[in-house]
């Protein structure tokens, strides 16, 4: 309540005292590339008070009547004084130099672009956050966001076929990030989840990513390891302005193309620049693959995979000034990924099976297309009126993840003699009878087939407001901004599964009566060098012959009716969400310390609707009933980040912050999902709780002249209610006997968690090095982390046990050495990602690891002119596996290869 007084004192005095300021605006941009310069501090003369420029180089300034004296910097160009007069009612527009005492003539400058913006808003940004501008994401060869984002300190990738997939920072897995597009979340197109797959969006979308690693109180609460913001591009001149890039590519390990193309498009018109328009494209494709072998128990799976994925983005954004002090805006981004996979497996499954003697070798063919849409769209407005400034903003944003057909098809072969040996950790082996070939197809009868096919939508719809109103503090001044958010949230998933068995003894193929044997459906692609040879494939059952097959003979195939029915019913859901938000706070500059403090409240309601499977005791289908249920919490998130100035190059920082994180929809969901064949069943939780944390971050950070920084900082986390999945095994559940064990997971909190890191970064462009050696540049970041998680019950009842927080990974790094000499420059760069725990398992010797792995990359770009580049890019050159392990390292239970891939392409810039 004192805390709410305050504010509303200082928001009176503010407006008796401000309302009589003008305003001006301005825009600061390079005198050369003519670009906007991001993260410059615009001050009054002599004094600490002033702003700093926006992403396209804009700020708008109270200053007092009359003629102002103000100072501009920017790191590695000269400072500038400008003298301006409120009453010419006019857009100032200040053209900045490089400062050749600090950078010498022979160093290109072009090559410092990226960094320079990058680090200029890295140093004068109110919390910890680094920043990715679009030109440092072209400096490296990453294709989608989440690859560009993993160059940053703390941030690791969880990946899909070699490629980053979800972002985890700072120790936490990646359900702790909040992904937002132009400062709203976007919603998830996966089943269930929250967190969102960020190889769907093209980087070179965008204009910059910001990655803040502590909150202030006008951002979403829900972001325990940091948040991430995706900002779409804006048009920045009355001349007409395009980018282009168009490249091709080639995969190692499949030995197929890829290719790439984007434009972006942009223009100011009309007098004063007032209407900005940019739009922009993108497409890429690629063909690529895995070899892969998985070890469960004594059992070897060996997966070959054939990959075609396609990513495509589109964006524009339209702007209007209609004077210096009022602009409305319209953002629209839609990103489209889609994914074709096949997978030929062999699965060799010795001893017994089911309580039953059994050797078993299953041939199995998958084949799956999925396509997943997230597209975000923003309307708002910002206007300068006297004694306040107030924007407003309502979104739509919508993801879905779409799966037409989901097939597989299943061919058992049984020898009497079927051994597995794990003596060799790389490359298990295994061996049947002389009698049994297990390269013959005609070895293996039909088993079973699925098909199938989901659907999953998640909407966002946004409104919110925020004022702000500046305030004299004796000889300070500073800002008091306050708002309110309001977001409804509707996920679904819709799910149809089909499991058929074959009715008769034989089939008639080609017009011969025989067994149903994989023989007669193979097909496909052959891998004749699978994991470099060390094991030997044949053809697979192909999945177009085997539906062929299935459609011409559809009254030979007899359907699971019951499993149908449970399977569809179970996965099934609608769930809402309301969030409404409160917060008041202030940006007060005093002398050289900053201030941004203040305190935000959430609400949160859920309801869903689900469906209870009911079985009888002989495990028989009884009822499906339909169910609802709901949920709410309410989180006070006091905020607190300080940036003291101990020179103009030098931050000291602390901050103190609240935060939470949601659980998943289809964790809470009370539905069960059990595959008897698999061994697996999923159970929801509705009485699981957020995640809470209250997070501390102490940070100095230094930026060189010629363009780089020293950082050093710790961070410490406490967590309460943290979740994860607890496993467990029985042969019975509600009533359902099994006749097997099978393993449970389910969603649960712990009692309480803490993470503790340090977090270093250097990069610096070696200017001051003699002769040729001074184009030589370092980019280099390292990121230590230990944590403490408490369990209850899983050694047993009624006791404790201390883990590593699942997702926290003890190192994570990048190193990159790049050299420019005239218009080249190549680079050199290593991403490292210690292991960490990717799932609990019932005890210590089954949980799951990702194994340590490291990445080396190298680019190459040469600068025919201002207009023409050319450029090189090896990825995963290394040809760096990735591996999981259970319990100790040396007990593999996965390894996958993806090869090394390449591109080569030309860039356009007019």
């Amino acid at each position: 309540m004192k805390f709410l007084i305050t504010i509303f004192m200082m928001l009176t005095a503010s407006v008796i005292a401000l309302g009589q300021d003008a305003v001006i605006r301005g825009r600061i941009i390079d005198n050369k590339s003519m670009e906007p310069l991001p993260g410059a501090t615009i001050q009054f003369e002599n004094t600490y008070k002033g702003v700093i420029s926006d992403l396209n180089g804009e700020f708008v300034l109270r200053v007092p009547s009359g003629l102002t004296n103000l100072v501009i910097n920017y790191l590695g160009f000269e400072e500038i004084k400008l003298t301006v007069d409120p009453s010419e009612n006019k857009t100032y527009t200040v053209k900045m130099g490089v400062d050749e005492a600090v950078l010498d003539e022979v160093t290109i400058f072009a090559s410092l672009e990226g960094q320079q913006k990058a680090l200029n808003q890295q140093k004068n940004s109110a919390n910890i956050k680094n920043i990715v501008s679009a030109d440092q994401i072209s400096r490296f060869p990453d294709p989608n966001v989440a690859e560009s984002i993993q160059r940053l300190p703390g941030a690791t990738l969880a990946r899909d076929q070699g490629e980053g997939r979800y972002i985890q920072l700072r120790g936490l897995a990646y359900q702790f990030t909040n992904v937002n597009i132009n400062g709203e979340q976007i919603p998830s197109p996966e089943t269930g989840v929250r967190y969102v797959a960020l190889d769907a969006i093209p980087s070179d979308q965008l204009a910059s990513i910001e990655v803040s690693k502590t909150l202030t109180p006008d951002m979403d609460g829900d972001a325990v390891g940091g948040s991430v913001n995706l900002v779409t591009r804006k048009a920045k001149s009355n001349n007409l302005q395009f980018q282009g890039t168009i490249l091709g590519g080639y995969n190692d390990l499949m030995g197929e193309p890829n290719a790439q193309g984007s434009f972006t498009l942009g223009k100011r018109f009309g007098a004063n620049d007032k209407l900005g328009i940019i739009v922009g494209a993108s497409h890429y494709f690629t063909d690529r693959g895995s070899d892969n072998w998985e070890r469960d128990g004594d059992e070897i799976e060996l997966r070959d995979y054939e990959l075609e994925r396609t990513r495509s983005g589109v964006n524009a954004t339209i702007d209007y000034r209609f004077d210096v002090n009022n602009e409305i805006y319209f953002r629209s981004i839609y990103n489209s990924f889609t994914d074709h996979e096949i997978r030929r497996a062999y699965i060799m499954v010795p001893g017994e099976e089911f309580g039953e003697p059994a050797n078993e070798i299953e041939r199995a063919t998958k084949d799956r297309f999925e396509k997943q849409d997230i597209s975000s769209f923003n309307l708002g407005g910002k206007h300068v009126l006297p004694g306040f400034t107030v924007d407003y903003e309502v979104a739509f944003a919508e993801a879905f993840q779409d799966t037409p057909y989901d097939y597989e098809v299943n061919f058992i072969g049984e020898p009497d003699e079927l051994t597995t040996d794990f003596s060799n950790a790389d490359f298990p082996s295994f061996t049947t009878e002389d009698e049994f070939d297990y390269l013959d197809n005609s070895n293996y009868e039909f088993d079973e087939l699925e098909t199938g096919n989901t659907y999953a939508e998640e909407q966002n719809r946004t409104a919110k407001i925020n004022l702000t109103v500046p305030y004299e503090l004796g000889s300070n001044s500073g800002n008091i901004k306050f708002g309110a958010k309001y977001r409804t949230k509707e996920k679904s998933f819709e799910a149809i599964n089909n499991k058929f068995e074959w009715a008769g003894d034989e089939i008639s193929f080609d017009g011969q009566q025989g067994d149903f044997t994989a023989e007669k459906f193979e097909g496909g692609l052959l891998d004749d060098d699978f994991l470099n040879g060390q094991y030997q494939l044949a053809l697979a059952p192909d999945m177009d012959r085997v539906i062929s097959f299935f459609n011409s003979n559809r009254n030979g195939f007899e359907l699971n009716t019951e499993d149908k029915l449970v399977d569809e019913s179970v996965e099934s859901y609608v769930a809402n969400e309301d969030v409404l938000a409160f917060y008041a706070m202030t940006d007060l500059q005093i002398n050289k310390l900053q201030i941004v403090g203040g305190a935000r409240y959430e609400k949160t309601e859920v309801s869903y609707d689900y469906n209870t499977v009911i079985f009888d005791d002989e495990g028989d289908l009884d009822e499906i009933i339909p169910e609802s249920g709901s949920s709410s919490y309410d989180f006070f998130l006091p905020q607190i980040n300080f940036r003291y100035a101990l020179t103009n190059l030098t931050n000291l920082r602390a901050a103190v912050t609240a935060s939470y994180a949601r659980p998943n929809f289809e964790s809470i969901i009370p539905a069960q999902e059990i595959n008897i064949q698999d061994r697996e069943a999923t159970i929801g939780n509705p009485n699981l709780e957020p995640v809470s944390a209250v997070n501390v971050d102490l940070m100095v950070d230094h930026y060189f002249g010629t363009v780089g920084v020293l950082s050093a900082g710790i961070f410490y986390k406490s967590l309460e209610n943290f979740i994860y999945k607890r496993r467990f095994e029985t042969d019975t559940y509600e009533g359902r006997n099994f006749g097997t064990d099978i393993e449970f997971v389910q969603d649960i909190n712990g009692e309480s968690a803490s993470v503790f890191g340090i977090e270093l970064a250097y990069q610096q462009n070696l200017t001051f090095l003699p002769g040729a050696l001074a184009g030589l540049s370092v980019y280099a970041n390292y990121t230590y982390t230990a944590s403490d998680a408490t369990l209850m019950g899983r050694s047993g009842v009624g006791e404790t046990e201390t883990i590593n927080l699942p997702g926290q990974s003890p190192s994570v790094g990048n190193f990159s050495l790049s050299y420019d000499l005239g218009g080249f420059n190549t680079r050199i760069s290593a991403n490292y990602n210690g292991s960490y725990i990717d799932e609990l398992g019932g005890d210590a010797e089954e949980d799951e690891y990702v194994k340590e792995r490291l990445q080396i990359d190298w680019t190459a770009n040469y600068r025919i002119n201002d207009k023409f580049n050319v450029f090189a890019e090896f990825i995963n050159i290394n040809d760096a596996p990735f591996e999981a392990f259970a319990g100790t390292e040396d007990n593999i239970i996965q390894r996958e290869y993806y090869g090394w891939w390449s591109r080569v392409g030309l860039k356009v810039n007019f």
